[in-house]
């Protein structure tokens, strides 16, 4: 599991310096697309991806129904925070809610497509 969980701390460390550079980017060629909220984003996207990937690794060592049961909640517990911190960011900064919504949604996008292929490559060593 150790091993398996720095594996994953290196892949998301990687991903996110990536995000990082991409974001620098696009702010230099084109400064109105990226939204100022995004290193809170980052962080919450490095810090959910990781809590859940862990509670997932130690959730697959007991029975399958177990780790799916634990995946279904920390899925609906991650979609729900999302949605709030997308209603009250949307509220309180109307005029960059699209290039938050925007942002909020690649991020999601990038950070899930990670934990679920070292989940299943977990799951293949296992």
């Amino acid at each position: 599991m150790k091993s398996s969980l720095f594996r994953f701390s290196i892949n998301l460390a990687i991903l996110s310096l990536a995000l990082v550079i991409i974001a620098f980017a696009v702010n230099t060629l084109a400064p109105h697309m990226i939204t100022p909220a995004l290193p809170w984003l980052l962080s919450f996207f490095i810090i959910s991806t990781f809590l859940i990937y862990y509670l997932l690794i130690n959730a697959s060592k007991g029975k399958f129904n177990k780790f799916t049961n634990t995946f279904m909640a920390a899925t609906v517990i991650k979609l729900l925070v999302m949605l709030t911190v997308v209603a009250v960011y949307v509220y309180l900064h109307k005029s960059d809610a699209i290039r938050f919504v925007i942002t909020m949604f690649v991020l999601y996008l990038a950070y899930t497509l990670l934990e679920i292929t070292a989940l299943l490559k977990f799951n293949k060593v296992r």
